[in-house]
């Protein structure tokens, strides 16, 4: 079970193949995300779909720096400084900002939808770093708002795979991601569009993927049908008995 996006995207293909010849499970779904169930969602609740594109905002301190620009009127430079003080930036930023980590992010989610080798070196990648602060304010008298998003889409010559600086019109529900928040839009033959939405990043949304991918390993270890994920989460046994409120007791606002 890992986290690690870059060891996934740049290693996955040999460490797959092991892994098959081993008869063992690799687990990444912490790599893209952090807490948000992209990996699964795709993979298995998307199954019966042929994947259109994807395209997320997949790197929260990248958002945060686009999202202080544009609400506080604030430079690149200085907003930067503030989100390595609070920890949204390592002290060498440059994975971040200049798309390198959304890159390893959606080399994985290409490959899931697409059924492709992964390919890191294939992405094309840009970054934050050279937008100023008219570029936010020229964006939003035309209705737009700049946001960093990982892009890849099937066409009938090929598969784009590209992380660069994106006009979207403001009233778009991915639009108005911001902060240190990431979302992924996933376009579907069957059900068309799909939003996830969630901490992208952070310590307990992070252990929150890792310990699912833990859960899923246990029970792929056996073959006893008690293991399996019953029909409602829990088993018929294990259901609480807890009381559901009549609406007079129900607090509201």
């Amino acid at each position: 079970v890992t986290a690690n996006k870059r060891l996934i995207a740049m290693y996955g293909n040999e460490i797959f193949k092991a892994a098959q010849d081993k008869g063992v499970t690799v687990a990444f779904e912490a790599a893209v995300a952090g807490g948000i169930p992209i990996i699964k969602a795709v993979r298995e609740g998307l199954a019966a779909n042929q994947i259109k594109w994807i395209a997320g905002i997949i790197n929260g301190t990248g958002n945060y720096i686009l999202t202080e620009m544009r609400d506080e009127g604030r430079d690149f430079d200085d907003v930067l400084k503030e989100a390595q003080a609070l920890g949204y930036a390592e002290a060498d930023p440059t994975f971040d900002v200049e798309g390198i980590d959304a890159a390893h992010k959606l080399t994985i989610l290409g490959s899931i939808a697409f059924g492709v080798p992964l390919q890191f070196d294939k992405t094309y990648t840009e970054g934050i770093s050279k937008i100023e602060q008219q570029d936010v304010m020229y964006a939003a008298e035309l209705g737009y708002r700049i946001k960093h998003l990982g892009i890849t889409r099937k066409t009938p010559t090929g598969i784009e795979q590209r992380v660069h600086p994106t006009l979207i019109p403001e009233r778009r529900l991915i639009a108005n991601v911001d902060g240190v928040m990431n979302a992924v839009l996933v376009m579907s033959d069957a059900v068309g569009p799909t939003l996830y939405y969630g901490a992208g990043a952070g310590s307990e949304p992070t252990a929150s993927a890792v310990v699912a991918d833990v859960v899923d390993v246990v029970r792929a270890l056996t073959t006893d049908p008690g293991n399996r994920v019953p029909h409602l989460a829990f088993q018929a046994d294990a259901l609480s008995d807890i009381e559901v409120l009549p609406m007079e007791e129900t607090e509201t606002a």
